[in-house]
């Protein structure tokens, strides 16, 4: 039966045969053919042609071995338990059920239990490393501009922050990849702006609560003001997910406060 979680380790002193045999795989992969073989006990060669597919797998897998001496082969379609989920994201277990209960993280009930498709905690995990890597860029972004001496932000600069970038495509991007993410039906900027407006957002309840939870208070307003939305109604919009489903942005309701 096949695994859903299997863990590669090699001892140390076969980590450069690893790299050395990743090396081959590597220029075999490239050729029109290739293959293994093997030496029986009574000196039988016995040899076997694979494609170039299944010989530039076997080169990822040796290269990682050949790195760190422990791999990780993970089954995208079977499912784990949040345990196991939350030790692959590399975060609490309190956490990986705030995501499931959010809608970020989908899962199915076997008794008592919660399951996770690999697949699943796969796409949360890209999903949570780019919220990373654009929250990293805009910090940087915001030191850079103290460090150049620049004045604290008046009421004014929150609407309008020096810090993020200026075309409407380039926050639509920033705040759809976060917004998106971690679903696999997508909306686009036409639609957000559409729910937040009219606040009937129950067909878009996980898009909407990440929007207001998980893209950064700056570019929540930025995307409001370049879409003509007043602030009166993104304020009221985001009461109503509060309300409905718990979840809170202390930072971005300080900004509104500011705003109101």
């Amino acid at each position: 039966m096949a695994q859903a979680l299997t863990r590669l380790n090699i001892k140390s002193s076969e980590r450069n045969a690893a790299h050395k045999a990743a090396d081959f795989l590597d220029r075999t992969a490239m050729l029109g053919h290739g293959g293994l073989f093997a030496i029986t006990a009574d000196g039988k060669t016995l040899t076997e042609e694979l494609p170039r597919s299944l010989l530039a797998a076997m080169k990822g897998i040796l290269a990682v071995l050949s790195e760190t001496g422990e791999a990780v082969v993970l089954n995208p379609e079977l499912e784990i338990s949040a345990e196991k989920a939350a030790e692959l994201l590399g975060m609490s277990r309190p956490l990986v059920y705030q995501r499931m209960d959010s809608g970020k993280l989908p899962f199915r009930l076997v008794g008592a239990h919660r399951r996770i498709r690999i697949n699943d905690v796969m796409i949360l995990k890209k999903f949570e490393e780019r919220r990373r890597g654009f929250a990293e860029a805009l910090t940087a972004d915001a030191e850079k501009g103290k460090s150049a001496g620049r004045a604290k932000r008046s009421k004014k600069s929150i609407q309008r922050s020096s810090n993020l970038p200026r075309r409407p495509s380039d926050i639509d991007q920033l705040v759809l990849g976060t917004t998106n993410a971690p679903y696999r039906r997508t909306m686009n900027a036409a639609d957000l702006v559409a729910r937040i407006t009219s606040r009937d957002w129950h067909d878009w309840t996980a898009h909407v609560v990440t929007f207001f939870t998980e893209v950064r208070p700056e570019l929540v307003l930025e995307f409001a003001r370049f879409h003509a939305i007043p602030i009166q109604d993104l304020a009221t919009s985001y009461r109503s997910m509060k309300s409905a489903t718990g979840e809170a942005n202390p930072a971005l309701e300080s900004a509104l406060e500011q705003l109101a």
